[in-house]
């Protein structure tokens, strides 16, 4: 601890002289320029929730869902690391409070926590900053750890960053890890505390489905474009996919003799990258229209331009393609899971256990080159078997709902006995 502390120490001017010449580093140090303000808090059981980035931010939100329909009254805070999930939730309805956790000095943290007066202290995935966690366990305060992960390839649960994990995870009242084999390594670090619960994800992709209405209102014309068609909806695509996507879709415009419609979902939204992959599709002879450009009559691909909306996408698909395979990690298939859509992605999938599961059951299909031939030969296949895939597909799903209830209730018995 002596030595990771010097090293902040010694770290943090660099990173301020930084940030007089970088825009988001900037941002960082306004975020934390002071402590919020906790008075509300008072006189409330005040359960302080932390998460990484905005990904993370819903696992927690899932389990602060579940926690207010039983207290309706009680005080969340919600901390965060990276200013992705200040720009993207600031609105939020669930947290009271939401803030940008300060830099994980000793004394800060210290300051944070008598401020605060937490009740419990939850924190999503991995995020566990050693003086965070140190200061609210030295107060009496339990903390948590949900839909915990440790992968293979990480140092973490390895000599000797183990040795000084051990004495942050160590004291956790309870690790919440996503599966047996993410637990079998986080027990490297904390042998007494893990336990196999599932990922609040799931949980936190219904809850975010039933509320957001708005959204499946804004696709409602393109539903009815997209009658008596065959659709494949392609998620955070990149430069390689979208080229075999399209390259596809030039070969072979229909599929079981429907007219083929193909809706894009581009991970980089820039506007270079937009109007690079219009110029592909007028280059390949295909109609294509921006989703905020209202007013095309008739188009082949879609390309949506806007954030939040690919859940809202994959129940419009007969097949859904999953990006990131290619790029060196796969994005999230549990989209395509609530959807219970037939899906496809690339050969990087090792960072996903809900991928790593869907392709040991031979249900998510996986290519090994972005290639529109080979894509072709999957496709058939998953066109063929879309109901019994669709049906795998949705009882993954189901199946590992109810996780947010049941860390809840963990969390809730410790704090009422205290």
């Amino acid at each position: 601890m002596l030595i990771y502390n010097l090293l902040l120490v010694f770290v943090y001017p660099w990173l301020w002289l930084a940030s007089r010449f970088h825009n988001r580093l900037k941002l960082s140090f306004e975020l934390r320029k002071s402590l919020p303000d906790f008075s509300a808090a008072r006189g409330k059981t005040h359960i302080w929730f932390h998460a990484s980035s905005a990904g993370e931010f819903e696992q927690v939100r899932a389990v602060a869902i579940a926690m207010r329909r039983k207290h309706p009254q009680w005080f969340f805070s919600f901390s965060y690391f990276s200013d992705s999930t200040y720009r993207t939730r600031k609105n939020d309805a669930v947290p009271n409070l939401l803030f940008a956790l300060p830099f994980d000095f000793p004394w800060r943290m210290k300051r944070l926590v008598s401020k605060m007066q937490p009740a419990a202290l939850i924190i999503a995935k991995y995020d566990a900053w050693p003086n965070h966690v140190l200061a609210v366990v030295r107060t009496g305060v339990p903390v948590y750890l949900v839909s915990a992960t440790l992968p293979a390839k990480s140092r973490r649960h390895k000599i000797p960053l183990r040795f000084f994990l051990r004495q942050v995870y160590a004291p956790m009242r309870q690790i919440f890890a996503i599966n047996s084999e993410h637990a079998e390594r986080l027990k490297k670090i904390s042998p007494l505390n893990v336990v196999v619960s599932g990922d609040t994800r799931f949980d936190a992709i219904a809850e975010r489905l039933k509320e957001n209405k708005g959204k499946r209102e804004q696709l409602s014309a393109i539903s009815t474009q997209l009658k008596g068609k065959a659709v494949i909806v392609a998620g955070s695509t990149y430069e390689a996919s979208e080229n075999m996507l399209i390259g596809f879709f030039t070969a072979q415009r229909k599929l079981g003799g429907k007219p083929l419609r193909l809706i894009l979902a581009p991970h980089h939204l820039k506007e270079e990258n937009i109007l690079r992959i219009l110029q592909k599709c007028s280059d390949s002879g295909l109609r294509a229209a921006r989703l905020t450009q209202p007013g095309k009559a008739e188009w082949d691909v879609l390309i949506i331009d806007g954030f939040g909306l690919l859940a809202y996408l994959y129940p419009l698909a007969d097949i859904a393609y999953i990006g990131g395979g290619f790029q060196g990690s796969v994005h999230s298939v549990i989209e395509a899971a609530i959807a219970g859509v037939p899906a496809l992605t690339g050969p990087a999938i090792t960072n996903s256990a809900e991928a790593m599961d869907l392709a040991h059951a031979g249900v998510l299909r996986v290519a090994q080159r972005a290639d529109a031939l080979e894509f072709a030969s999957h496709v058939e296949y998953m066109w063929k078997n879309r109901q019994e895939i669709g049906e795998s597909m949705s009882a993954y799903f189901r199946e590992r709902l109810g996780v947010s209830g049941r860390i809840m209730h963990t969390v809730m018995d410790d704090i009422l006995r205290k």
